[in-house]
């Protein structure tokens, strides 16, 4: 189970069909999970002619030849445990989502599928945590969702931009805020920008759920290879993460530790001539210098009109000892 933590975010290694259809290439994306420290490695799954129409024969072609069988399924989600690492699924076609409940208790649904109640309800029914990007999306087609979940603690939005790759400057990433504003629920990132800084900026706007493409070589042929992360991208990210994480910190009630030297930066009480002892002490004989190391600037009051119980030199700090 995903469980989303204020001081730590949760990684997602999306590897959609970069694994080819090959057992071994998805057991070595859960490896590189393992080691890396992907919490999470996430697949499609689906029925082709159900996902894709025949008459896009190249698309309906690779998603035949990289089906998964659900024989295999099994394996892999042990597999995975094994090495501490979640498996879980998109369910691209209405008749998966009950398995991708059932043998991972998690569900992503793709951006595509946001206003495609078939794939909606049946994970409504799961009673399972629904993780439901929204890509291309309008408000009203987010707010149309939580008609269907009525209980938002199953439900977790990811901002997303469905254009591949996305520009930079088309990330938008000010949604991770707003929309955990407007519909009170953990919003996080799910990323087709090249590089890992939009993730970062994510992570600042508070995702703490961050998905990203990941593969082994992004030179290879197939375009998710291209916008996806090899394991020494995230190694960088991860790095970033924990920096950003640390850097956030506490909301300010009084000076924290690390300011233990403030006083060091205020002004503080000097004399601003010299005096004799058994002087009584006027507001004229005062001024204010760095630091505030004995008697702040706004400390007047406590020694004016007292007797200087020793010779003083101008511009030296004022203490409440010098005084009778």
């Amino acid at each position: 189970m995903i469980k989303l933590k204020p001081n730590k975010v949760y990684f997602v290694g999306e590897i959609g069909i970069n694994h080819d259809g090959s057992i071994k290439k998805i057991k070595n994306y859960i490896d590189i999970a393992s080691k890396y420290g992907i919490d999470a490695i996430k697949l499609q799954l689906g029925t082709p002619f159900r996902f894709t129409t025949i008459e896009n024969k190249k698309r309906f072609d690779l998603r035949t030849k990289t089906m998964i069988q659900n024989s295999d399924l099994d394996k892999l989600a042990m597999y995975a445990k094994k090495k501490n690492v979640l498996l879980f699924a998109s369910p691209l076609s209405e008749d998966y989502v009950k398995l991708v409940a059932d043998k991972f208790g998690v569900i992503k649904i793709a951006s595509g599928d946001i206003n495609f109640l078939p794939i909606l309800k049946e994970a409504y029914k799961s009673k399972k945590l629904t993780i439901i990007s929204t890509g291309a999306s309008t408000i009203k087609e987010i707010l149309d969702i939580f008609k269907i979940f009525k209980n938002k603690k199953k439900v977790i939005l990811m901002h997303c931009i469905s254009n591949y790759p996305t520009e930079i400057e088309n990330s938008n990433l000010i949604n991770v805020k707003y929309l955990r504003k407007k519909f009170g629920v953990h919003v996080g990132y799910s990323n087709h920008v090249l590089g890992t800084t939009a993730c970062e900026v994510a992570i600042i706007m508070g995702a703490r759920i961050v998905e990203f493409h990941l593969t082994d070589n992004k030179h290879r042929k197939f375009i998710d290879h291209k916008i996806s992360l090899e394991p020494k991208d995230f190694v960088k990210l991860k790095i970033k993460a924990n920096e950003i994480i640390k850097s956030i910190g506490k909301k300010r009630k009084r000076q924290f530790f690390s300011e233990k030297s403030y006083k060091e930066l205020r002004k503080g009480l000097i004399y601003s001539t010299d005096l004799k002892k058994g002087t009584i002490l006027k507001k004229s004989h005062l001024s204010y210098a760095r630091p505030a190391k004995y008697l702040s600037y706004n400390s007047s009051k406590l020694v004016i009109g007292k007797k200087l119980k020793k010779d003083v030199r101008k511009f030296n700090l004022t203490r409440i000892k010098d005084f009778f």
